[in-house]
């Protein structure tokens, strides 16, 4: 009887010994185990190990909380779990829903990645994966939104739209989903499908969309000259390979002796802070400030240009979808006078992320500091406001719109149908059914924009041709806040 109670004494302390081992791991495991962390809106940062004690933790009241009260708390929800909850649950899963936890109650932006989280990160900044083609934010309705679809990916040719929200993957519900969450689930095997449901803003039901996964190649950079000899250059987001990138773009501007420049960050949910940094140094004046970093402690860093200036008039197109590193860039072309900015208002993302990988496989993202532009300019939560506001004709209720018909000309109706659609698409006309000499001279400049006869009559060829302006805003396709940069930079 004494060795079955010696026995059964041994096996409870062996029991609580792996109690304590798992709670100290919990506890512990993040400051044992980083390692040379990346910035994300972000640069490169080297952090010291260091020993932090939990010894002694305020607590609301005024207390003290010790180190064997917190594996005491831990120990007991973990056995809670286990014993009462109805499911089987596996303990790993536990311990990351723990971890991921602890950053929840920080920010959105800081968060535990698990090593597929983070094996999917990485691959994302390397640039080359499997996958549909879309990128995505955590939306503020509790469900990842499209930012936008990649040209000619998959996800473009499914139809996608930018502000469409992903309710359901694989039939999975993806309510607050974080952005990292979805990806490891949309994101597979070349040739593999998978099944998104998707909500999109002015439609009645939520609709299924069934994507092939394909190699996504993610070009950073993209430029042209166009017709009007101006400049562009399509900037996705800021990342290790922008910068030579983005010196062939002005290379190639300045070989083809390009004086007006148009730099699109819409829909670029940011990246790397010294990519911003080399990137605005191209337009902000040699000794002007670009950024500031504030960090916690006294580590403060202001980041001047350090180089001429580009002699080009720049304007800078942004949006909603425009965050972080895109911030950086448009803003410190705005707070010192170096180009003119165009478009809707930025996300406001204006914080610092620090990348710790884990030896696990997993990773930390920790937000360590704020940013400010010239002029103590802080822009988290307020964002960038643009010089020149224009709304993409993807926020106009096309409903509301008066019915146009080629076949009626100049009636009442079909010119006041005529001056919504004009407006629309940013031209200076006041809808009133009235076709005098203001109207003329609008209907004028959109048949030059457009390349069709200039006659100033709203004839079948202008009326159609309008319709479809106006249609392919909707969808996307065209472009008012582009053709409202072009006519700034005249």
């Amino acid at each position: 009887m004494e060795l079955r109670k010696q026995k059964k004494l041994a096996k409870q302390k062996r029991k609580a010994m792996m109690k304590t081992v798992l709670a100290l791991f919990l506890i512990f495991l993040f400051l044992l185990m980083a390692i040379s962390p990346i910035i994300f809106a972000e640069g490169v940062q080297v952090v010291s190990d260091k020993e932090i004690s939990l010894q002694t933790i305020s607590t609301d009241n005024g207390t003290t909380t010790s180190d064997e009260d917190y594996k005491a708390y831990l120990d007991f929800m973990m056995e809670t779990i286990k014993d009462s909850y109805y499911k089987d649950v596996d303990t790993q899963s536990l311990i990351e829903g723990a971890y991921k936890g602890i950053f929840d109650a920080l920010d959105p932006y800081s968060t535990y990645f698990t090593p597929a989280e983070y094996e999917d990160f990485n691959t994302s900044i390397e640039g080359e994966f499997g996958g549909i083609g879309a990128s995505i934010t955590e939306g503020k309705n509790g469900y990842v939104e499209v930012v936008a679809p990649l040209k000619g990916t998959p996800a473009e040719k499914a139809g996608l739209l930018p502000g469409d929200m992903i309710t359901k993957i694989n039939g999975e519900d993806a309510a607050g989903f974080t952005t990292e969450k979805a990806v490891t689930l949309i994101r597979g095997e070349i040739g593999t499908s998978v099944t998104l449901e998707i909500t999109r803003p002015g439609s009645a039901e939520p609709f299924d969309v069934t994507i092939v996964r394909a190699l996504i190649i993610v070009k950073s950079v993209e430029f042209e000259i166009l017709e009007n000899g101006m400049g562009y250059i399509k900037l996705s987001d800021f990342s290790q390979k922008t910068n030579s990138e983005f010196d062939a773009a002005m290379a190639h501007m300045v070989n083809n002796n390009v004086k007006k420049l148009i730099v699109d960050v819409r829909n670029n949910p940011g990246g790397l802070l010294n990519t911003a940094i080399y990137v605005s140094d191209y337009f902000v004046p040699k000794g002007k400030e670009i950024v500031s970093i504030d960090y916690k402690g006294t580590n403060d860093r202001t980041y001047r240009a350090s180089r001429e200036k580009a002699p080009l008039d720049v304007a800078v197109l942004i949006n909603g979808g425009s965050a972080s590193a895109s911030e950086i860039f448009a803003g410190s072309i705005q707070q010192t006078d170096s180009g003119i900015i165009i478009g809707e208002d930025s996300y406001g993302k204006g914080t610092v992320q620090s990348i710790l990988p884990l030896n696990n496989g997993g990773g930390l993202k920790v937000t360590i500091a704020e940013y400010k532009l010239a002029g103590d300019y802080k822009v988290d939560t307020v964002g960038i406001i643009p010089d020149i506001s224009v709304e993409s004709l993807r926020n106009t209720d096309m409903t509301t719109f008066a019915p146009l018909y080629p076949e009626r000309g100049i009636t009442s109706l079909n010119v006041y149908a005529a001056q919504q659609r004009l407006a629309a698409l940013g031209y200076d006309i006041e809808a009133d059914g009235s076709f005098g000499p203001i109207s003329m001279m609008v209907v004028k400049k959109f048949q030059a924009d457009q390349g069709i006869a200039v006659t100033g009559a709203l004839d079948r060829n202008t009326i159609e041709t309008l319709n479809s302006a106006v249609i392919k805003g909707s969808t996307g396709r065209d472009d008012v806040q582009l053709m409202k940069a072009i006519e700034a930079l005249k």
